[in-house]
């Protein structure tokens, strides 16, 4: 697995993934205009060509906002979302964040489960927060 700055040719599989396991995708033109954002780092992994994940965020003064994060299914497991996780935080403490925060549907047992093994704490939770009415766990990691 390699990982590398999000490019515009992935972007069409990263809305797939989104499509399939988030049930909802920021989209093309809001990935496309991301790639011209100096405060978004999107960070892409792939298996030769193919992409089998992506992780988000908006690093701004001394906060990292994880905006979106996935992981192909037959790609879990395997250590491939640490190792996004692992140079996202990275690339946050480079750029002088001293926190992250993220929004998690409650449903997402699996990924609350990871934040919660990667130092995260509940810090709040946004009632229908989602599309389909679903409430959002906020959650945050201190990095210093």
């Amino acid at each position: 697995m390699e990982i590398k700055p999000l490019l515009k040719q992935d972007i069409p599989s990263v809305v797939a993934l989104e499509e399939e396991l988030l049930l909802e995708t920021l989209g093309v033109e809001m990935l496309q205009a991301e790639l011209h954002n100096k405060y978004a780092h999107f960070l892409c992994a792939k298996d030769g060509e193919k992409v089998i994940g992506y992780i988000g965020a908006w690093i701004i003064d001394n906060s990292c906002e994880m905006i979106n994060f996935v992981v192909d299914k037959d790609y879990q497991h395997q250590g491939n979302g640490q190792n996004l996780f692992n140079k996202l935080q990275e690339e946050a403490i480079k750029q002088g964040a001293t926190y992250i925060c993220l929004e998690v549907r409650i449903s997402n047992i699996k990924a609350i489960n990871f934040y919660f093994k990667n130092g995260f704490q509940e810090i709040n939770r946004r009632i229908s927060y989602y599309k389909n009415g679903e409430d959002a766990l906020v959650l945050r990691k201190e990095l210093i």
